[in-house]
């Protein structure tokens, strides 16, 4: 009688919050009364074991391409990589290509990595329903391998939104299903931590320097993002059936089309998809019925295809996004043709409607009414409780300031709690999803690729709540797969940014890259190993961040809307991120004081909080030219100039 009673009352409940804030209600329907008793492993997570010390052999027979990838056992090849494939050799020397019939394959060979590939037309390896490989080191005994002719492997993306790396820890099944039989990349990355920016990268394969995304606000946002060579337009053209769904680029719907001034998105559907249903944010009439959006958990519409809308109202998004990958799931298993599926979760992102138990000036994402309090006894502290720096900042710049109030930090504990609670909504749609997958006959010929656009600063580095800056917390992202050749269990130290997930699924799919990118593909490195036998890496990996305010106005006063400076712009704090360093560079702002420090490096091998920068450290002068020459070159990189080397001593 009492559950009978309640429901009829909060069905009726609708408060409408003065001055445009959220809605404040609470939802009953795909919302149960009973409180969900969270499930964690009994231990932390094992993130998974290295590579083994043997040279890898990887042979690729699907599409139109056919590839042998190599990884020598701990140095690279010095002398001759001899590769035959059903009776035709290829010898590679450092200095070119010999062999009995090379039929003119491509060859892709660092002398600093460990990696080799080399790929072949399909017609030059005779029968290709079955290879047999032999792969010989520098004149030792061959690795063979043989491969039969597959499907090419359909893609299963799934992104977050504003997860850290260590909310990885409240979600079991993504941990079992994907982590534990697939590798896990520890060093993923944003390229521009923020929303925006960063799916334009991962778009694109571009950063932002480059494709111009500078901001998730005007006069930047949707509107400034050329979306005519993307990933998703290289992979259909190769034959996949592309389908979208959730979170786009910040102001999608509500703001102009690209290349407009004027109107709304709400119909639009980038190019590259055969099936979209991005959620808009906003762009109708609040007497609309179909008005909703992408931060209204329990209101959202999705534009469907361009024909009109679907509206999510009284769902909660993150099981209604579950519900309608189940359907194109099983529609695309059907067909011959090898399928992408883009699933973009809102969750962690703070979004209303503001409930009762949130607290009072930090936002927080909506949850199930199951899952409020969930966490309270898991969660103790926020992760930034502990952060502590010893000479309160002082020799940082003044953007960063003193410690947040034990009360504001009791705010963002909620924060925390409030962020499990929705993450684990996610991990139990991500198990439907595998389940899907599976029963569909699919799993086993689809790489599953889970991921957060950016991370979130939950008190570290004095801040209470955001991202931005290039921080670990904000800095790093989740990087987990799982698919055909990629091995279970294990770990990969190797950098994996924004900009390289074009370029991976093009690889994957056997897609021409139509338009130079500065990302790269880590196929190779996800089915054998990193590039090197070490922790460190040779890549240079740049971070940015939004321009100056000055540079903004500017570029506002002529271009109010979707802004694409013709001009190389520069992020106000722009950084180098080796396996042992972050530099970092700001640029100053008119008004800002001559005192400020503008130069940062960390350690953050031996001072992972970030505490000490070094830079004030007379000794470590001859790094900071280095570093500085490194992010002069980085920061206005463009496509193949972006994969120059560290240099050794950095690394």
């Amino acid at each position: 009688m009492q559950k009978n009673k309640r429901a009829l009352l909060v069905g009726l409940a609708v408060v409408l919050v003065a001055g445009g804030g959220y809605v404040v209600y609470e939802q009953v329907k795909d919302d149960p009364v009973t409180k969900t008793e969270v499930v964690l492993p009994q231990s932390p997570y094992d993130s998974g074991k290295d590579e083994p010390r043997k040279t890898r052999v990887y042979v690729d027979n699907s599409g139109p391409t056919v590839s042998v990838s190599v990884r020598t056992a701990a140095k690279p090849w010095n002398d001759r990589l001899a590769i035959t494939v059903n009776g035709r050799t290829t010898n590679l020397t450092r200095k070119g290509t010999a062999g009995t019939d090379t039929c003119g394959p491509t060859v892709v060979a660092e002398p600093t990595s460990l990696l080799t590939r080399v790929n072949f037309e399909r017609s030059c390896v005779g029968d290709a329903s079955t290879l047999k490989v032999a792969v010989a080191v520098d004149g030792a005994k061959p690795v063979t391998a043989t491969a039969k002719e597959t499907p090419r492997p359909n893609v299963l993306m799934i992104m977050v939104d504003d997860m850290r790396t260590d909310d990885l820890q409240y979600m079991p099944n993504v941990q079992k299903l994907i982590a534990k039989q697939g590798v896990n990349f520890t060093n993923g990355m944003a390229s521009f931590p923020l929303c925006c920016p960063a799916r334009a990268s991962v778009m694109s394969g571009l950063y932002p320097h480059n494709h111009g995304v500078w901001s998730h606000e005007p006069p930047w946002g949707f509107s400034s993002f050329d979306d005519s060579s993307t990933f998703p337009v290289w992979i259909q053209k190769a034959g996949y059936h592309t389908t979208y769904l959730g979170k786009y680029l910040n102001e999608y719907g509500s703001a102009p089309e690209p290349g407009k001034q004027t109107g709304t998105s709400t119909q639009y559907v980038p190019p590259g998809w055969d099936n979209w249903q991005g959620s808009i944010d906003g762009g109708l009439p609040p007497s609309d019925p179909d008005d909703g959006g992408t931060y209204r958990y329990w209101d959202t519409t999705l534009n469907d295809n361009g024909n009109g809308y679907v509206n999510l109202q009284g769902k909660y998004q993150t099981n209604a996004y579950a519900d309608i990958t189940e359907d194109i799931l099983k529609k695309s298993a059907a067909s011959d043709d090898p399928f992408f599926h883009y699933l973009s979760f809102t969750a962690p992102h703070h979004g209303g409607p503001r409930e009762s138990d949130d607290p009072p000036n930090v936002k927080t994402p909506a949850r199930p009414k199951r899952m409020w309090g969930a966490f309270d006894d898991v969660i103790k502290e926020a992760p930034g409780a502990s952060w502590k720096d010893p000479d309160r900042q002082k020799d940082k710049p003044k953007r960063l300031g003193g410690h947040p109030s034990k009360k504001k930090m009791k705010e963002v504990l909620n924060l925390t709690r409030q962020r499990a609670e929705a993450l684990y909504v996610v991990d139990g749609a991500v198990k439907r999803i595998i389940k899907d997958l599976k029963q569909t006959g699919e799993l086993d010929n689809t790489l599953v690729v889970f991921t957060s656009d950016n991370g979130y600063f939950l008190g570290e580095q004095g801040i209470p709540t955001g991202k931005i800056l290039p921080y670990e917390p904000s800095l790093r992202v989740p990087v987990l797969m799982r698919g055909p050749g990629i091995p279970k269990g294990e770990i990969r130290t190797d950098p994996f940014l924004s900009i390289d997930y074009a370029s991976t699924f093009a690889d994957l799919g056997d897609a021409k890259v139509a338009t130079p990118v500065d990302g790269r593909s880590l196929l190779d490195v996800a089915r054998l190993g990193d590039e090197s036998a070490t922790d460190s890496w040779s890549r240079v990996v740049l971070t940015e961040t939004t321009p100056t305010n000055a540079a903004k106005k500017a570029l506002a006063k002529t271009q109010p809307v979707g802004a694409r400076s013709p001009d190389m712009m520069l992020g106000k704090v722009t950084g180098i991120r080796t396996g042992q360093y972050l530099y970092t560079e700001w640029q100053a702002e008119p008004g800002d004081p001559k005192t400020n420090i503008r130069q940062e490096l960390y350690d953050v091998r031996a001072d992972p909080n970030e505490y000490k920068n070094l830079a004030l450290d007379p000794r470590r002068s001859a790094i900071l030219r280095e570093f500085h020459k490194v992010l002069i070159r980085a920061r206005t990189c463009v496509g193949p100039e972006c994969e120059f080397l560290l240099p050794e001593d950095l690394r």
